[in-house]
């Protein structure tokens, strides 16, 4: 069968109507975390063998939803970490489960005013982010030269080929899917660049043997 473009979007698209991020995670927010999926559980294993040495060091969680990367900062030994997220379900969630510091704020205008964070995460965002460099401009400018950035997300392989990021709604028990943009690695490589950040490691978890997550470190080597 020839796909047309008409083919493929009713794959991408058809199955489940498709909410924006922050109506999608203010529904699924009280069930968030219940229960991992599998690519859950791979993207998670990929990025904890990744994280940076957080021992005394301040950490920037970027799209913190309920607060699973704060926590863990905590557990291994970070002095600080602060979680940023635009869904005020996910960060009534994060204070029902710690007593960490969870800001309502938008991943492209983050509410600090100078390099202030030894490491950034931004684990599952930047997918709903329709400026990627805008976020990671806004990652750079408030992270400290020496420090680390930490990004987990959909691969593209896995947006392109039809999957979709799924959630069922706790109060209606209906399945949504959440809008979800393709960024290319080029793109974020070309940010890097600009910002003066050096990739150092990078991951491509496989689910029955594709690409189903990618997990990237750098480094800020220089100021933008």
């Amino acid at each position: 069968m020839k796909w047309t473009a008409h083919h493929f979007l009713w794959r991408l698209f058809g199955r489940y109507a498709v909410l924006g991020p922050v109506e999608a995670y203010d529904r699924w927010a009280t069930s968030y975390g219940s229960r991992m999926n599998r690519f859950q559980e791979l993207e998670e294993e990929a990025l904890v063998r990744l994280l940076p040495d957080l021992s005394g060091k301040a950490v920037l969680d970027v799209g913190c939803g309920t607060g699973r990367i704060s926590m863990l900062a905590l557990e291994r030994g970070a002095s600080s970490a602060i979680g940023v997220d635009l869904s005020r379900g996910m960060t009534n969630e994060a204070r029902k489960r710690s007593d960490g510091e969870w800001l309502l704020a938008d991943a492209c205008a983050l509410p600090f005013t100078e390099p202030m964070f030894d490491v950034a995460v931004c684990a599952l965002v930047l997918g709903h982010v329709a400026r990627l460099e805008k976020a990671l401009s806004e990652i750079d400018r408030v992270l400290k030269v020496g420090g680390h950035v930490v990004i987990s997300d959909f691969h593209p392989f896995a947006s392109l080929s039809g999957s979709q990021r799924t959630f069922q709604d706790p109060a209606s028990g209906r399945t949504y899917a959440i809008a979800h943009r393709v960024h290319l690695f080029e793109k974020y490589f070309q940010c890097f660049r600009d910002h003066g950040w050096v990739l150092e490691a990078f991951e491509e978890p496989l689910y029955d043997g594709y690409p189903a997550a990618f997990v990237l470190r750098a480094r800020k080597e220089a100021a933008a």
